[in-house]
């Protein structure tokens, strides 16, 4: 005989059920990647690459979406406010989930209560590089100078608040190093002025830079990895250098509005962890000294959480602004 709270519970599951077979079930139409970068950029290329991988896997078609804007921060918020059902999801990165709430004033976010943090994708690390005609042959040399005569060596970026900038600033926390900061609007420009002599040394991606050390234009220091790249296998890491709390990777991972449900998050995890891993995938990242962080859920939350701490002292402690 059914009672009364065999019969109010029976009704409890049959209304659960759609949404859990939904979630069961998922995804059943197409997924939107919002990248907040513009189309061609570096972000937007390894976001399609992955994206194609991910449909295979998934089932259904990845469809981009660049929200451009604020560093990346315009596509963030979006993707903030969107419904948590996994059917909108964002490529965020060390800057929109991290280091933009410190430098800009209006981002209506928060990095990390407002996302589930899916998987983590790519890192890219920066290199220390000089002009030959400089003498520094080792970043102790760097340093000594920046600590000997503060100011006076002129450390070129592509920008304030980009990797660059903060890797130096990161230094400079790090060493007790002073140094003259000069930000040009991209870092194609600031590398044409390292060549030439203008500026003495500065922070760079290794794909950029790769050919100019390679031709001999620019001297490796050292990377901010944690272990030597492939594409630069005789230069070593700021750790081997002495400076072992120079750290920096400028990653990418995957998000999802917060509250989406657990079920879903796992999916995406998993799907994105077997399309990181797929060999033309892993290909065109080696292509371009992308480094594979692969983090699934359970490690890119609080990967998150300690990178958006890190960056968030680094700037207050630096005064970096925009």
């Amino acid at each position: 005989m059914m009672t009364r709270r065999h019969f109010s519970a029976s009704m409890g599951a049959l209304a659960l059920s759609p949404s859990v077979f939904a979630q069961s079930a998922y995804p059943q139409r197409p997924i939107t990647l919002v990248v907040p970068f513009s189309a061609g950029s570096v972000v937007d290329v390894q976001a399609r690459l992955i994206a194609k991988a991910l449909s295979d896997n998934l089932g259904q078609p990845i469809v981009i979406e660049n929200r451009v804007g604020v560093s990346g921060s315009i596509g963030a918020e979006y993707v903030a406010r969107a419904a948590p059902d996994g059917y909108t999801i964002l490529l965020g990165t060390q800057g929109t989930q991290g280091t933009n709430t410190v430098l800009f004033k209006n981002i209506r976010y928060d990095p990390v209560k407002d996302f589930v943090a899916i998987h983590g994708l790519t890192g890219n690390a920066n290199v220390l590089v000089c002009n030959p005609n400089t003498k520094f042959k080792t970043v102790a040399d760097v340093i000594e100078f920046g600590k000997q005569q503060p100011g006076k060596l002129n450390f070129g970026s592509g920008g304030n608040g980009t990797s660059a900038h903060l890797c130096l600033e990161l230094l400079q926390t790090q060493t007790g190093a002073r140094f003259n900061h000069i930000p040009y609007k991209a870092t194609t420009a600031a590398l044409v002025d390292l060549i030439a002599g203008n500026v003495d040394v500065l922070f760079d991606y290794v794909q950029t830079s790769r050919a100019h050390i390679r031709d001999g234009k620019i001297n490796a220091l050292a990377v901010t990895s944690t272990s030597r790249l492939a594409a630069l296998p005789n230069v070593p890491t700021m750790t081997e250098a002495g400076i072992p709390s120079v750290v920096a990777m400028n990653w990418g991972g995957i998000f999802a509005p917060a509250n989406t449900p657990a079920p879903i998050v796992k999916r995406l995890s998993d799907g994105v962890g077997q399309a990181l891993n797929s060999p033309e995938v892993t290909a065109a990242l080696d292509a371009v000294s992308s480094v594979k962080i692969g983090m699934p859920h359970e490690q890119f939350t609080p990967f998150v959480a300690s990178e958006a701490a890190k960056w968030a002292e680094v700037i207050r402690k630096s005064g970096a602004s925009l």
